[in-house]
């Protein structure tokens, strides 16, 4: 499965685990988004033809409706909302029905097997988003503060200002793909520069960090409407 990053401006908002809705941001620091393209796209085919379907349906019963908008919504659910964000403030995991949002200072490292995995405070969060199969990654793309590989130049005003200025630079020019274990990497070198960013006093370390995980109600609802139409055709 094919993942891609692209690349998004600050977003005012909450704390990055309240969201305001479907396309709420997870962070007011939105550096990167990392998103499954293949499946997006199978997604986005499947969300159409139902649409068309139910478009040209005719007089069709709510059995039919309740089918076509159950194969729309949970297309949307499983394969196009799923993501990852890395931001200033940690990482959060857009999985199907489940939001989990992990701190910088509590995460302990990043891995992969069939999907990316996170490993903090005794837990394992693994992500649906990103998974191994198929992937070319692309090397020398940056996730964190100042980039892989790429040393922050001293005196410079501008990422002293912006620690992520240049990851926001970079990603705006760069849509590639990466797999499981490139973006555990790319996550461990997001971290080490936060960790630096702190040392540094560029950033501000939060009180009492921990791990917020939470029922995505969006994602719920929408999978479970169409349910509903579908038992009620079958019931009456």
């Amino acid at each position: 499965m094919m993942a891609r990053m692209s690349a998004s401006t600050p977003a005012s908002g909450g704390p990055p685990h309240e969201s305001g809705g479907p396309g709420g941001s997870d962070s007011g620091h939105l550096v990167h988004v990392l998103r499954p393209r293949g499946s997006v796209f199978l997604g986005i085919v499947a969300i159409v033809a139902a649409s068309v379907m139910l478009a040209f349906s005719g007089g069709a019963g709510l059995g039919f409706v309740g089918a076509m908008a159950l194969l729309a919504t949970w297309s949307f659910v499983l394969l196009v909302r799923p993501h990852v964000r890395v931001s200033i403030e940690g990482v959060a995991v857009h999985n199907p029905f489940r939001r989990t949002f992990v701190p910088w200072r509590v995460l302990e490292d990043a891995g992969s097997r069939w999907n990316l995995e996170l490993y903090a405070a005794e837990r394992t969060i693994r992500v649906w988003a990103i998974s191994n199969p198929m992937i070319r990654p692309r090397v020398g793309m940056s996730l964190g503060f100042g980039g892989i590989g790429a040393p922050r130049a001293p005196g410079d005003a501008a990422a002293s200002a912006d620690p992520f200025a240049k990851a926001k630079a970079e990603g705006a020019l760069r849509h590639g793909a990466t797999s499981a274990p490139a973006a555990a990497r790319l996550i461990e070198a997001a971290r080490e520069d936060w960790l630096d960013a702190v040392d540094e006093g560029i950033v501000a370390e939060p009180p009492n960090p921990r791990i917020v995980a939470r029922w995505d109600l969006w994602d719920i609802a929408l999978a479970a409407v169409p349910a509903i139409l579908i038992l009620v055709a079958v019931l009456t």
